[in-house]
């Protein structure tokens, strides 16, 4: 069996990251955070989350801003954005699907394997997102309130 790279659980990570800063962005209503100050809040390396937010920044999730006050800054209230839409945009649809399917060694009983967990892995993923689709980020923000 040919090793692949896992990126799965990358995406989760960057998943988690990306939630974690955007409920920071949030609690700033309206101003910019730069990644090294975000970064500082989650004991993150500002590259790592950069690329992370890069994703959201090209689905529009987020805006950024240039400069001395430059950074990041939610381009839609909180309340208007879904949890799903921010997992879409984060590419971790499909991944636990993929995840698990490259688990599966390629001789005929992996193939057989794949076949037969295609639709429940499918099913699973699509449980997900909605789930996800129930909440948004102000519901994130206010679970988070002390």
């Amino acid at each position: 069996m040919t090793r692949t790279r896992n990126s799965g659980a990358l995406q989760y990570k960057s998943f988690g990251l990306v939630l974690q800063a955007l409920v920071i962005m949030a609690r700033k209503e309206g101003n910019t955070c730069s990644s090294c100050e975000i970064a500082g809040h989650l004991s993150s390396e500002p590259t790592v989350l950069r690329k992370a937010l890069a994703k959201l920044t090209k689905e529009h999730i987020l805006v950024t801003r240039e400069g001395r006050d430059g950074g990041y800054m939610l381009n839609r209230s909180p309340e208007d954005l879904t949890l799903a839409e921010i997992y879409s945009a984060m590419e971790a649809c499909g991944v636990r699907s993929n995840t698990v399917n490259e688990t599966m060694c390629e001789n005929a009983f992996g193939r057989q394997m794949k076949g037969a967990c295609g639709d429940i892995l499918e099913e699973m993923d699509q449980s997900a997102v909605a789930v996800l689709q129930k909440y948004t980020l102000a519901d994130l923000v206010r679970r988070t309130e002390c």
